[in-house]
């Protein structure tokens, strides 16, 4: 069996050296000193698990986070000393997949990462393997590129594929998933629809409006109103 790839972003490169003896083997550990150096691995590299430290020195952990997610599906396990409760906030909003305080325990990381990979195991079949990152991760940003990259095939080919299989390009299913959840919050929530749109994966709230009518042939107030028990 291939082993596992983990990617560690940190400035740190002694912590770099411990994290690497602590988990190689049995995983294939590689770093990365700044978020352009992880952004630019992710784009020629696959990549299982990333270990992402919340402060990068000048650089800040968290707004690369939601860069990395465009590039993979790969959990990522956010390493804290928040410091503040601001960075805690922060932190949580964020919504790394786990998080592990430093200083780190090395027995309590090998157990994080060993839970991670295991929920996350790649499927065999790479359409599914792009299927299923859509349906886990449709709230997050995911770009036609890093789906082609995570199935091995360029873009249009992907999206051949893709419908051939599935019925749906990746990106009419992506807005399928979206819509459909979003349909499930209005019914059974009080959420406002602005909270509703962040959930799925709507940084504004007209935009996701406008999907939603076009997809629903109603506005998220008219469907909330409809289908209210």
């Amino acid at each position: 069996m291939a082993q596992e790839r983990i990617l560690i972003i940190d400035d740190d490169r002694a912590l770099i050296e411990s994290l690497t003896a602590a988990l190689s083997p049995p995983h294939s550990v590689r770093s990365a000193l700044n978020g352009n150096a992880a952004l630019a691995h992710l784009e020629t590299e696959r990549t299982d698990l990333i270990i992402l430290d919340l402060m990068l020195g000048a650089e800040d952990g968290l707004e690369l986070l939601p860069r990395l997610r465009g590039l993979t599906p790969a959990p990522i396990l956010l390493l804290t000393g928040f410091g503040t409760r601001e960075n805690l906030v922060r932190a949580i909003r964020a919504k790394p997949d786990d998080f592990l305080d430093k200083p780190v325990d090395l027995r309590g990381l090998r157990g994080r990462v060993a839970s991670l990979l295991l929920r996350s195991a790649p499927e065999a079949d790479p359409l599914e393997r792009v299927r299923a990152w859509i349906a886990r991760d449709f709230h997050r940003p995911i770009t036609g590129k890093a789906l082609a990259h995570a199935a091995g095939l360029g873009l249009a080919n992907l999206r051949r594929a893709f419908t051939e299989r599935f019925g749906l390009t990746p990106k009419a299913y992506l807005e399928d998933c979206r819509m459909r959840r979003a349909a499930n919050l209005l019914r059974d929530t009080e959420s406002p629809i602005k909270d509703v749109a962040v959930q799925v994966g709507f940084e504004d709230a007209n935009n996701f409006s406008t999907a939603f009518k076009r997809f629903h042939d109603a506005s998220p107030e008219a469907f909330r109103r409809k289908h209210r028990v």
